[in-house]
């Protein structure tokens, strides 16, 4: 094992898993620029603002403001989708996550060192999103297709926390996967 080897292993703090997820991303002319996106909380993750025992609303009333709560979460979802594509024109298919950075491909062809800021998508219903500003530090060629590696190099602690618990999720779901192999 080389020196380098053994810096890179040693510097691993986070769990990376294999996965499915598409990302976006924008160049940007240096490390220090401000993120562009910024976080907001998980669509559908704020519980209906009516109270069901408040005197004066049927459970059916509540049902139906819950329901309609929901589908407008989901149609500001796509808006900001499109927003997003917009703001973050290079499209990712990350293949391997983690809490220090992602392994992905893209159809542009990006330069060693060059800062970007990322969005990843962990979920598209409810719509979850994490960003972060990193850099891209790796090239590889892997069957004909061009991987890139980018390592985050500055994050906020809500989407530090999001992507943790995507990849511990989805740890547990190949567990009990396994289980019924």
């Amino acid at each position: 094992m080389t020196r380098e080897t053994a810096a890179v292993e040693e510097k691993r703090t986070y769990m990376r898993i294999p996965t499915r997820l598409r990302g976006h991303l924008r160049l940007v002319p240096n490390a220090d620029e401000m993120p562009l996106y910024r976080e907001t909380p998980p669509m559908g993750s704020t519980p209906c603002a009516v109270d069901p025992r408040d005197p004066g609303i049927s459970e059916p009333l509540f049902s139906l403001l819950c329901t309609i709560n929901s589908k407008l979460d989901m149609l500001l979802a796509m808006q900001d989708r499109d927003v997003l594509e917009t703001d973050f024109p290079v499209t990712m298919d990350i293949t391997e996550i983690s809490g220090a950075g992602v392994r992905f491909s893209t159809t542009e062809e990006l330069s060693l060192e060059q800062p970007v800021e990322a969005v990843i998508v962990l979920a598209r219903f409810p719509m979850r999103l994490a960003g972060a500003m990193g850099r891209i530090i790796r090239r590889e060629e892997i069957d004909g297709q061009v991987v890139y590696a980018l390592d985050f190099t500055r994050i906020r602690e809500r989407d530090l926390e999001s992507i943790v618990q995507f990849v511990f999720q989805s740890q547990r779901d190949d567990l009990r996967g396994k289980k019924w192999d």
